[in-house]
This record gives structure tokens, C-alpha cells and sequence, in this order.
């Protein structure tokens, strides 16, 4: 078994860098690199996807080197639908057009939207500047245009912050109950922002390293 963490919207793999360490061996791959389908999966693995990875992580689970999937301050499709909880839909082409007027100029306001501090903002800022604006535009339509559904029966954990100024903390509530039908386990980070990997690291940690548990019990 080994381990793939699957970084969100505009991060790169730093996104990951205060997750605490594992015995088993552990892959990081940048959400762009996904949507490229430019990647190799291990054999066996389990997904931990935070954001628009936890998105792909669930679309993923359905290949058979997925054994479990960790889901992330996530969404089966970030904008709202007749019955789903998201986001007004007409945001996408409102944010279309901030990052086509200034991509870094509306970056920064992002994560300062998703909680980043005075420590965190000038990296995640630098991070951003490795993805194109054709790659942030492609991936915002991905998030809001495409619907995600997590194999039946793949084993799943759902983290997600109930202060989350992004993605609301009932799409992760429509995940587990509509999606998984109550199945899984939702766990409520509280006042948790949407930058759970950088804040609450130890959570992220501890949830995977439950999930494989049981998967290898």
C-alpha cells in the first residue's frame, strides 16, 4: 500500500509540507498534472485529495489501484444544482474574469478568502505562479462544471472545516450522506478554514493513517 496526495486548485505539493510522516511510501501530485492525465498511479494506493484534489480523488476511486480515498475540504461539483448544495453558479464566470484581468492580483485575494495569514500568503502566492492562467481557467471549470462520484464501495474519510469560506462545509455533508448514503464518516473540523492541510496538519495525518488501517486490517 502507499500513499498519493493529490494537491487543490492553484498549489503545488507544498500544500502537503506539514503533513506528518508514514511509514509506507508517499507520492505528491500537482492537480494540473491530473487533469493532463500526465501521472502513473502505484498498484495500491490510497487518494488523499484536498479542494479540487479531493474532486479527482473521488473520480479516481473507481480505478482499481484506488483502495481508499481521503477527502479534503471537498466537493462532488463546487456549483450548486437543483439537489446540491454549492456555490451560485454564475461565480464562475465572475472568477473567469478576475484571473483574466489579473491572475495573481485576484490569487492573492483568494487565499486570503481561504485563510491564509501573513506566514502563509507570500508562498502560496509564489507556488501559484507555476500554473498557467489557461491551467487555473481549465481547472475553475472543471470545479464548476463537471460532477464527481466516488466508487460504491471504495473505503472513504471526508475532513472538512465548518468555517470554510470557499467550499461550505455542506458539500462535504452532501458527500457523505447523499454520495456515500451515510456510509462513511464526516469529520468536522471546528472553525476550521479551507486550508486544513497548513492548519490543522495532525488531522490530515491521523485520518489517513486510520483509513490504512483498515484497509490493511
Amino acid at each position: 500500500m502507499e500513499l498519493v496526495f493529490i494537491s487543490g486548485w492553484a498549489t503545488s505539493n507544498n500544500i502537503w509540507s506539514k503533513i506528518g510522516d508514514f511509514e509506507i511510501p508517499v507520492h505528491y501530485i500537482d492537480w494540473n498534472t491530473v487533469l493532463k492525465d500526465d501521472f502513473r498511479l502505484p498498484e495500491s494506493c490510497i487518494l488523499t485529495g484536498w479542494s479540487l484534489g479531493g474532486q479527482l480523488a473521488m473520480e479516481l476511486s473507481t480505478r482499481p489501484e484506488v483502495k481508499g480515498i481521503v477527502l479534503i475540504s471537498s466537493m462532488s461539483c463546487i456549483a450548486s444544482g437543483e439537489h446540491r448544495p454549492g456555490i451560485d453558479p454564475s461565480k464562475h464566470q465572475e472568477i473567469a474574469s478576475m484571473l483574466n484581468k489579473s491572475t495573481e492580483g485576484y490569487l492573492r485575494s483568494f487565499f486570503r478568502e481561504c485563510g491564509a495569514g501573513r506566514n502563509e500568503l507570500p508562498s502560496l502566492v509564489k507556488d501559484s505562479a507555476a500554473f498557467s492562467t489557461e491551467d487555473l481557467l481549465y481547472g475553475l471549470d472543471v470545479m464548476f462544471s463537471k460532477v464527481t462520484v466516488p466508487a460504491p464501495d471504495i473505503l472513504a474519510t471526508v475532513i472538512h472545516g465548518t468555517a470554510d469560506r470557499i467550499i461550505p462545509f455542506s458539500l462535504s455533508e452532501y458527500i457523505a450522506e447523499k454520495l456515500f448514503e451515510g456510509k462513511t464518516s464526516l469529520l468536522p473540523v471546528t472553525e476550521g478554514g479551507h486550508l486544513i492541510p497548513l492548519t490543522h496538519p495532525q488531522v490530515v495525518t491521523q485520518e489517513v493513517k486510520k483509513l490504512a488501517q483498515r484497509i490493511n486490517s
